[in-house]
C-alpha cells in the first residue's frame, strides 16, 4: 500500500504502522480494541502506542475514568518531516566534512547532451571561487547550439568571481571581450590562432578542473586538489607564454 510505504519512509516500523492506522480508524479507543484491529498482542500494542505518543502522532484521553488512545490528525505527520529536515540540516556541516575528506580520490562527473555545457558553467557559479583560470574556445558563443547561459559572464561578475582568459587571436574573446576586461573582472591574453584554436574550454578553479568539450557536446568535472594544483601550474606557464607573445607584438 502507498500509505504503508509513506509511513515506512517516515521511520514507522511494521507494528507502528499497524497500530497507527488502527488508531486512526477507531478514534478514541482502548489498547485492547487497537490490538484486535491491528492483529497484535495487547502487550506489544501498549509498547508501540508509547512510541507513537512520543512521536506526537497518538494522544491519550480519559473517558469515564479509563485511558483511551486516539490518533492525532494526519497532518501532524508533517511535523515528523520537519523534524527530519531540521536534523539533516544540522548534520550537513559534518556530512560535508566527511564528503570532502577523501582528497586522494578524485571525483569525476561526466555530462553529455544539450544541457551539459550549462551544467558545467553553473558549477563555477555555485562553487564561487575567487578566480577562474580559462583556456577559451570560440565555440562558447554558439549559445543556441549548446543551450548554455548567455548571461553567464554577468552572473560571474555579480558574484565577484575574477577570470584570467587565454584565447586565440581573432576570436570573439579577443575582439569583443578583451576590450571589456575591466567590466568583466577579467584579464585576457591573446596568442596566435595557428597555435591555439581549441574545440574545448578548460576552467580551473578551487579544487576542480572542467573540460567543456564543445566539439562533441559533452564534458567532465574532475574534483581533486592534486590535479587542480598541477593544472594551475600548467596554466601559469601557459599564461607566461601568452604574455611573451603579447610583449613581442607590442
Amino acid at each position: 500500500m502507498i500509505i504503508d510505504k509513506a509511513l515506512h519512509q517516515l521511520g514507522f516500523s511494521k507494528n507502528e504502522t499497524l497500530v497507527y492506522l488502527s488508531a486512526l480508524e477507531l478514534g478514541a479507543t482502548s489498547a485492547q480494541r487497537v490490538a484486535k484491529i491491528a492483529g497484535l498482542p495487547r502487550t506489544t500494542v501498549y509498547s508501540v502506542l508509547d512510541q507513537l505518543i512520543k512521536r506526537g502522532v497518538v494522544g491519550t484521553t480519559v473517558v469515564k475514568g479509563k485511558t483511551r488512545y486516539c490518533a492525532e490528525p494526519p497532518h501532524k505527520l508533517l511535523l515528523i518531516v520537519d523534524d527530519i529536515r531540521s536534523k539533516v540540516n544540522d548534520s550537513l556541516p559534518q556530512l560535508e566534512a566527511l564528503y570532502n575528506t577523501t582528497q586522494t580520490k578524485p571525483k569525476v562527473l561526466f555530462y553529455e547532451g544539450k544541457g551539459a555545457i550549462r551544467k558545467m558553467f553553473d558549477d563555477t557559479l555555485e562553487t564561487k571561487p575567487k578566480e577562474i583560470l580559462m583556456w577559451n574556445t570560440n565555440a562558447y558563443f554558439e549559445f543556441e547550439r549548446f543551450g548554455h547561459d548567455t548571461h553567464y559572464i554577468d552572473k560571474r561578475v555579480k558574484l565577484g568571481i575574477r577570470a584570467r582568459r587565454i584565447c586565440g587571436e581573432g576570436s570573439q574573446w579577443h575582439t569583443h571581450n578583451k576590450p571589456r576586461d575591466r567590466q568583466e573582472l577579467s584579464k585576457t591574453a591573446v596568442v596566435p590562432k595557428a597555435l591555439f584554436w581549441p574545440g574545448i574550454e578548460v576552467n580551473i578553479y578551487a579544487n576542480k578542473v572542467v573540460f567543456m568539450n564543445f566539439a562533441e557536446n559533452n564534458g567532465i568535472i574532475i574534483e581533486s586538489a592534486a590535479i587542480a594544483d598541477a593544472m594551475r601550474q600548467a596554466y601559469e606557464l601557459s599564461w607566461l607564454g601568452a604574455q611573451t607573445f603579447q610583449d613581442k607584438k607590442s
